[in-house]
């Protein structure tokens, strides 16, 4: 329980330093929307009602302190288009969710299984799993999905090539319009999984234990699942709560090429629009939900693994 409090100081604390990190660089650095939200010929009246309406001509500490406040209490204000942000978010939200997720989990359909059979050295799949981590990893995530859209759109004609259908219209087109940005994800991730979860899995099988148990007569698939797999699982966790931090929080760039009403491509067009209290939102929102990811890991690696209860 200690621990867990001592982590949920950790998150407030950091909630803290981004939200107080963004609203500074969006206060100095890109200064007021007004330009892009009055028309040219708005006389200085007109700007100073605009700024009065949204406390821009407060001091920064009030106004920072209003937004904290604000947030904590869901009252999230209006973007600079006049749309309230929490309606905002609670369309452009789930896609990012449900883009996360799937990506996540064919991510670990394909490198779970890669990693097995691939954890002994001087094979063919370990060359094989290697040479796909480096050719991936290597590879821009624009570059990646516009690959994707040509072999699985253009030339196949599997997928549409961008656009989103929302799953409450068409279950069967919000899957087709969904998959090849969660491919292009799925596609990274699983490259860092294989190469991280690979490493874990042939430290095992170099150990005494497993040594002398391949030395027993036990199988090569008994070994791995007995001695390797097992005891590599808090790593896969981890890779696993990695990988959907990265995929909320870096999300822009594949939402942006696919067409994708998520947040990332939100954040983009806030930020380029000045809308501070949008993107500071939406900023915050990332960081709590790559806060609540971390606080789930540190939860489910005190019950799988008995020595970071003791330790804790």
């Amino acid at each position: 329980m200690k621990h867990l409090l001592q982590r949920l100081m950790i998150i407030l604390l950091t909630l803290i330093a981004v939200s107080l990190i963004i609203f500074l660089l969006q206060v100095y650095s890109l200064g007021d929307s007004t330009s892009y939200v009055l028309s040219e010929d708005a006389g200085g009246a007109a700007a100073d009602a605009y700024r009065a309406s949204i406390s821009s001509d407060e001091p920064v500490a009030i106004r920072y302190a209003s937004f904290l406040l604000s947030f904590m209490k869901g009252d999230w204000g209006r973007s600079v288009s006049g749309q309230s942000i929490a309606e905002i978010v609670g369309y452009r939200y789930p896609v990012t969710i449900s883009l996360a997720l799937l990506s996540v989990g064919i991510a670990l359909i394909i490198s779970v299984p890669v990693s097995l059979f691939s954890s002994y050295q001087g094979t063919l799949a370990y060359k094989a799993a290697s040479a796909f981590s480096i050719i991936i990893l290597s590879l821009p995530s624009f570059l990646t999905a516009f690959i994707l859209i040509l072999v699985f759109s253009m030339l196949l004609g599997l997928f549409p090539p961008a656009g989103y259908i929302p799953p409450d219209l068409s279950l069967k087109g919000w899957i087709s319009s969904i998959m090849l940005p969660s491919l292009t994800l799925s596609l990274l991730h699983s490259a860092l999984i294989v190469r991280v979860f690979r490493k874990a899995l042939k430290e095992n099988l170099d150990k005494p234990y497993s040594l002398a148990l391949a030395a027993a007569g036990a199988s090569r698939r008994d070994v791995m699942l007995r001695s390797a797999f097992k005891p590599a699982l808090p790593v896969l966790y981890t890779l696993i709560a990695s990988s959907l931090a990265s995929a909320l929080a870096g999300s822009a760039v594949t939402e942006s090429v696919f067409a994708l009403p998520g947040i990332g491509s939100l954040l983009v067009t806030a930020a380029l629009s000045r809308d501070s209290l949008l993107a500071g939102t939406l900023v915050m929102l990332i960081a709590l939900s790559v806060a609540a990811i971390y606080a789930i890991l540190e939860v489910v690696l005190m019950i799988a693994d008995p020595r970071s209860r003791r330790e804790s």
